[in-house]
């Protein structure tokens, strides 16, 4: 569901202390419905290597990014997965998931959300209901201060 804090939740994750702390490696990708795989796996390359790597086309940027991940633990997140092929594609360079490694994906998709390994189940977000809508709207525009009696 759209809309619902998933990104949110998984940035706040991402750039926890007590989280980044537990991993020597780390990269956020936002995928788009139409992505680049290249592109994509060039940008988690960049991030894990602490570089401004250019791709070219005789170069394996999947092999690149497996051997720089090969025996770090690392953290991934791919924000907005729309399909397994997607998953499937993205999730090919990493190594087995272990010495504490981890993917986190947010998406639509429940098929996608069940996909290939999972570890834990996948955590369903709801939309907020409208009282919690209006309670959050309030206390992030007006802070301490009554809301207008015209909103």
């Amino acid at each position: 569901m759209p809309g619902s804090g998933k990104t949110t939740l998984a940035y706040k994750v991402y750039n926890d202390k007590s989280v980044s702390s537990h991993f020597d490696l780390r990269a956020w990708c936002t995928v788009d419905q139409e992505y680049d795989e290249k592109k994509l796996l060039n940008t988690i390359f960049n991030q894990v290597s602490n570089s401004d790597f250019k791709m070219s086309e005789n170069i394996d940027v999947a092999d690149k990014l497996r051997k720089q991940l090969f025996g770090k633990r690392y953290l991934i997140v791919l924000d907005d997965v729309w399909d397994t092929t997607t998953w499937n594609e993205l999730t090919r360079p990493f190594p087995e998931v272990e010495k504490g490694s981890r993917i986190i994906l947010t998406t639509r998709e429940k098929e996608v959300a069940l996909h290939g390994k999972v570890y834990t189940a996948p955590l369903n977000l709801r939309l907020l209901r409208s009282e919690e809508s209006w309670e959050l709207l309030e206390k992030r525009a007006f802070g301490n201060e009554n809301c207008p009696d015209e909103l």
